[in-house]
């Protein structure tokens, strides 16, 4: 029996009505059976989509936490320190927090709710909202595993999840995985542009670009990821490919890369320190 078909969910509040809340409810709206959806959103001509599906909604976030045993932190991190506190008073019974603000530790959000609050920290990615996201899930320290099930379940309609033990390294999920979609969109940019200047049009250019992206990226992974064994294949000694692939090589694409992932790492620790 998998994950999704073994948590039964119960009632889920969402703090937050934006684009991640958007997909998440999008993928919970189709389960069966379907828990009942509260959101809370400040700006009231937000609701009728969420309306339509079936939630209810509020402006009211004490009123939402109230009403939900799973509390879905859905907000900007800037704004949680307006935001959070004032959930406290609502914070009595058997409640979850998952919260998917970057770069705000669980023991901040404990520290607003009170020391016994049980918080989950996720990361999700923007590919979430068709269904293709990836979340990295971490317990902060009054979590249960069943907690952590309940969580994964929330995800696990609008993709993959991912769980760590060590909450520092959420900020290397977010490096890979969290900011990973504009390192691909970044790339696509690059090779459309230099479609055009070999004299595409950019029409042309896309649809190059983009079905070789979508093929390349379905036949990689019906080759159980051997990136670098597909890679070989496709380049032959003095070819052109190997004449493109020179020019990454003798720009230390690899390290590029790396050090990219490692300033986003850093920069989500110097962002949790600001906090």
């Amino acid at each position: 029996m998998s994950l999704k078909q073994s948590v039964t969910l119960p009632s889920i509040a969402f703090i937050g009505g934006g684009n991640m809340a958007t997909a998440m409810i999008g993928g919970l709206a189709a389960l069966s059976p379907r828990p009942d959806i509260t959101v809370s959103e400040p700006d009231a001509a937000k609701h009728a989509p969420f309306a339509a599906t079936g939630c209810a909604t509020t402006t009211d976030n004490r009123a939402a936490v109230a009403m939900a045993s799973v509390i879905v932190l859905a907000i900007k991190p800037q704004m949680a320190a307006q935001v959070v506190p004032g959930l406290a008073s609502a914070w009595h019974g058997d409640k979850l927090l998952i919260s998917i603000l970057a770069g705000t530790p669980t023991t901040k959000l404990q520290g607003w709710l009170g020391a016994g609050a049980r918080v989950v920290r996720a990361m999700p990615n923007t590919p979430l909202a068709i269904g293709q996201g990836m979340v990295g899930l971490c317990a902060g320290a009054n979590a249960t595993a069943r907690d952590l099930d309940v969580a994964e379940a929330v995800f696990a309609p609008c993709g993959k999840v991912l769980r760590v033990a060590d909450e520092a390294r959420m900020d290397a999920i977010t490096a890979v995985s969290g900011s990973g979609p504009a390192y691909f969109f970044r790339f696509a940019e690059a090779l459309v542009d230099g479609a055009m200047a070999l004299g595409f049009t950019r029409d042309e250019a896309v649809l190059l670009v983009g079905q070789t992206g979508a093929g390349s990226w379905d036949y990689l992974l019906a080759q159980n990821f051997e990136a670098k064994r597909l890679r070989e294949q496709v380049t032959s000694p003095g070819g052109t490919t190997a004449a493109a692939l020179k020019q990454f090589d003798d720009a230390d694409f690899t390290g590029l890369v790396t050090r990219a992932l490692q300033a986003a790492e850093r920069r989500g620790k110097e962002l949790a320190a600001l906090g």
